[in-house]
């Protein structure tokens, strides 16, 4: 078996051909334990997100559908999501997997099997907004601090080890399968009890801000904290750039040192194992829990065991606000959102990597004015010509999101995209690019409604153009062979 379709090359991700390819999508991750992890996706959803210009998908598996017992793994399960891989390889829709987790095991989310959820007889704290239990709940952060120090389950193997061979045991599975090109080694990784020493950190950031020169008071602050009615009362001060960078920049030495001493490691253990059976898929890896909110990540490029970097690794990050799964998401700061992402764009620079934000949004149910934070957040993924995968398709059937995410760009181009933009007010596109002598294949720009193209502009070869729809909707791309030479092109409607 020789490459997949997609492979990376310094920071883009190219085809065979050698044509750059943007990567823009969806999760689909179905977090039912009811349904045993299968979310009911038909093969409308898969064309649906064809004709919405989607070309991958974030898909969730999960480690307690995936390994019910140790070392005993349900091929039942997989093959449900063999079926789903099949949907949309018929819709041409790559697939990348995510082994998903919130709060580590299924007890108090989704993730872990009971079997691999050692807590050490600790409570488990449920909060109102459900992320919070990462701050205070014993049970959750002891699960991680077990499953980090690969604490042995019961039938005597470690919990990490448990974990390193699914993978492995998934990656032979899928190795041949041209559509899936990928695996998304762990969702949001958390640093565990090591909470407990970031916390006072970010406490006593806000409080210098909130008690001003009084003494603090860290118990009060902690409690209006997790005071959802309450967490409003500190947003406007951490809309202030210089306070918001002070937070993050403050208490990122945690959670590097988390990185440095347990997760690089982790993720080597699970490559190399990933390696030994797929040679050619792509890794993708997150960074620790709290870089969604700012902080930089420590995260370091795989490597063999002679310290040679892997060849195909992509960076994934994501971006939430602050307010994100709460009543007032309305009230986003595109200050906090800046600062998000120009720090995962300085580490995308220094690890040499292609950059695709596997989560993002989370708008189940988008109001016009969420509609602008949006299209804040889609122009930062064009500035950094990031791939993407919004958070999540089980809200986006009569959205009003879709008008931001559904919206043209370069899919394909035989060199480099160089910069584009769309404008989902007034469906406006530009694009530049340069294509490469020993580049074959067409540039392919997906267009959301073709009837509504108008005044396109192609420059140099003004004609040189072509339109292919989409069967069965007012979809599809404008298809623009190479030259064959070194040339700057640009195109505008």
């Amino acid at each position: 078996m020789g490459k997949k379709p997609i492979t990376t090359d310094g920071k883009l991700f190219k085809d065979l051909q050698g044509r750059h390819i943007l990567l823009h999508g969806i999760n689909m991750v179905c977090k039912e334990i009811e349904t045993n992890h299968i979310g009911n996706y038909t093969d409308e959803d898969f064309f649906n997100l064809k004709k919405w210009g989607f070309n991958v998908i974030r898909l969730g598996i999960f480690w307690d559908s995936v390994e019910p017992l140790p070392g005993i793994y349900d091929d039942q399960y997989l093959l449900q999501i063999d079926k789903l891989i099949t949907l949309a390889a018929k819709n041409d829709i790559y697939v990348f997997l995510d082994m998903h987790q919130d709060l580590f095991s299924y007890k108090y989310a989704d993730g872990a099997p009971e079997w691999a959820t050692l807590i050490d007889g600790m409570e488990h704290i449920a909060t109102d907004l459900w992320s919070e239990s990462y701050l205070i709940s014993p049970a959750v952060q002891t699960a991680f601090d077990n499953f980090w120090h690969n604490k042995a389950a019961e039938d005597g193997i470690g919990i990490q080890d448990h974990y390193i061979n699914m993978w492995r045991h998934i990656a032979t599975r899928h190795k041949d399968n041209d559509t899936v090109i990928g695996y998304d080694i762990m969702n949001e990784p958390f640093i565990g009890s090591s909470i407990n020493s970031l916390l006072p950190v970010l406490l006593t950031t806000i409080g210098e801000a909130v008690y001003k020169d009084e003494p603090i008071d860290y118990d009060e602050l902690q409690m209006l904290w997790l005071d959802s009615s309450q967490k409003m009362n500190f947003m406007s001060l951490l809309s202030d750039k210089n306070l918001y960078t002070k937070l993050v920049r403050t208490a990122e030495g945690i959670t590097q040192q988390f990185e440095e001493l347990y997760l690089n490691d982790f993720y080597n253990k699970v490559g190399r194992a990933i390696r030994q059976s797929d040679k050619h898929s792509i890794l993708f890896l997150e960074t620790n829990y709290f870089s969604n909110m700012g902080m930089k990540t420590g995260i370091k490029a795989i490597t063999d065991i002679n310290g040679k970097k892997d060849s195909n690794l992509a960076f994934s990050p994501h971006g939430y606000d602050l307010l994100v799964d709460t009543k007032d998401y309305n009230q986003v700061s595109n200050v906090r959102i800046d600062i998000i992402f120009e720090t995962h764009n300085k580490v995308q620079d220094d690890l040499n990597l292609p950059m695709l934000i596997g989560e993002w949004g989370c708008y189940p149910d988008a109001t016009t004015e969420q509609l602008p934070q949006a299209a804040y957040l889609v122009k930062i993924f064009e500035s950094y010509l990031a791939s993407d995968t919004y958070f999540d398709f089980s809200h986006i059937y009569n959205n009003l999101i879709t008008q931001v995410i559904v919206r043209a760009y370069p899919m394909k181009v035989a060199g480099e995209i160089l910069k584009y933009s769309y404008d989902y007010s007034i469906k406006s596109f530009y694009c530049t690019f340069i294509e490469k002598n020993n580049v074959s294949g067409d540039n392919i720009i997906y267009i959301p409604d073709l009837q509504a193209v108008k005044n396109i502009v192609l420059e140099p070869f003004g004609s040189g153009y072509s339109i292919e729809s989409i069967p069965a909707c007012n979809a599809g791309y404008i298809i623009i062979p190479a030259i064959g030479e070194e040339i700057a092109r640009t195109i505008s409607f």
